[in-house]
């Protein structure tokens, strides 16, 4: 398995914390949807960019006590944020004691996939997701090399949360479900994580079965998706109850528009929904390994 500082890394972080829970950061605004959105009075008082900066910042030390690894979404942050925004942003993560996942769902051939390694690594991010969609040779391999020589995380999509997955990852060929062969070819190469949405429980059981107890697996989708935490955590944990990593964003971040709190507390309620939804991760865990 490649990247083994990281999972090293992640796992004596998940234990020192207590939690299996993964904050996203996705700093919606408006135009973007109708609710789930930074509270436009931040954006009004600091301008734009700097209005969305300082919402990702509050959230992250409002959230770090209670999660090893935030997630930053790629496509929420990368087209608003230069490079020096980002750093901000990672160093802010790592300075909470958090290891650092760039949301990236990388998917290109290898020149442009190494394009966007150098930029994530200059960020300081420790994992990124991708696609293996492209292929290995001139395509996914450099992000397998990315991983062994700087001892990164890499979190391949399998099976990912929402409704529709079905149509493409669930796609019988040569007898088996799609992201049956990703998943065992990415394990086959060494990755070291899988993402595999808690909405997908008996795909989860199935990508753990073939992956063995190492490997992490990143599962999105608790929250608004409807995942279901139990069952995520029954099938997608090793049988040490550890390797799940339990992925929530719009409910933590926005905590404050679901708790129907005033904007100037949104920190206060991300805290306590990250709080609340660790406790909650850890209860179903002692139920299922005691």
């Amino acid at each position: 398995m490649l990247g083994e500082g990281f999972v090293k890394g992640y796992l004596e972080l998940s234990r020192e914390k207590e939690s299996i829970l993964c904050v996203g950061l996705d700093p919606a605004v408006r135009g973007m949807r109708e609710r789930y959105l930074v509270p436009y009075p931040l954006i009004k008082r600091y301008g734009l960019g700097e209005g969305v900066k300082r919402f990702c910042l509050d959230i992250i030390v409002a959230v770090a006590p209670y999660t090893p690894m935030i997630k930053p979404n790629a496509q929420y942050l990368t087209y608003l944020f230069s490079l020096e925004d980002l750093k901000e942003i990672v160093e802010a993560i790592h300075e909470a004691n958090c290891l650092a996942l760039l949301d990236a769902k990388l998917s290109d051939i290898a020149s442009t996939n190494q394009a966007a390694l150098h930029w994530i690594d200059a960020a300081g991010f420790d994992a990124v997701t991708f696609s293996p969609y492209p292929g290995y040779e001139g395509g996914c391999d450099v992000i397998y090399r990315w991983a062994e020589e700087r001892d990164k995380g890499i979190f391949t999509l399998c099976r990912m949360s929402n409704p529709g997955a079905r149509d493409i990852q669930g796609l019988v060929v040569e007898d088996e479900p799609l992201y049956i062969k990703v998943a065992r070819e990415a394990h086959r190469r060494g990755a070291n994580g899988f993402v595999v949405g808690c909405t997908a429980i008996e795909e989860l059981g199935a990508v753990r079965e073939i992956i063995g107890e190492e490997p992490l697996i990143l599962s999105p989708g608790l929250g608004p998706q409807g995942g279901d935490p139990a069952a995520a955590i029954k099938l997608g944990s090793n049988s040490r109850g550890e390797g799940l990593i339990v992925a929530s964003s719009r409910s933590i971040d926005y905590a404050y528009e679901v708790r129907g709190l005033s904007w100037e507390r949104y920190a206060e309620a991300a805290a306590r929904e990250a709080e609340r939804r660790r406790d909650e991760l850890n209860r179903l865990r002692r139920q299922v390994f005691g």
